[in-house]
């Protein structure tokens, strides 16, 4: 129970911290050459909370769905596997749905592909981590 927490925690700090990296540095000027795309900082920070929660809900699940799913076998290759599946299940069909629904590039929504596939691997490698048994190197 207790590496189960820390991996929720530490998975929640990443995600926030990578969402910060891509969506307001590195996918910001894509925003911003769709006009009204999205809200205004002041806005944005008024729903803050909302975006916090809804990311502490996922890192939870995240976490909670590898540790019980995990096998006594290496962690890396079981972390990289478990962020790729993970991907294919939460981050492809989003951003192929809101690609469908919203006037945006596809490139953005390949983009968002791409950074949500690479965040979930890094998640995955990190709960892995913080999950493994001493058995399994």
């Amino acid at each position: 129970m207790k590496k189960l927490i820390i991996a929720i925690f530490v998975a929640y700090v990443v995600l926030m911290a990578t969402n910060y990296l891509v969506h307001s540095v590195w996918l910001m000027p894509d925003y911003d050459a769709i006009p009204l795309s999205h809200r205004s900082a002041e806005q944005i920070m008024h729903r803050f909370w909302a975006m916090a929660l809804g990311q502490f809900f996922f890192a939870a699940m995240f976490a909670y769905i590898y540790a019980r799913g995990r096998e006594n076998k290496p962690w890396v290759p079981q972390g990289i596997r478990y962020g790729i599946v993970m991907t294919f299940m939460t981050v492809i069909p989003y951003s192929l749905s809101e690609y469908v629904v919203y006037f945006i590039p596809h490139m953005l929504a390949v983009k968002w592909m791409v950074a949500g596939g690479t965040q979930l691997v890094i998640l995955g490698l990190i709960v892995a981590a913080i999950c493994k048994d001493g058995a399994a190197a």
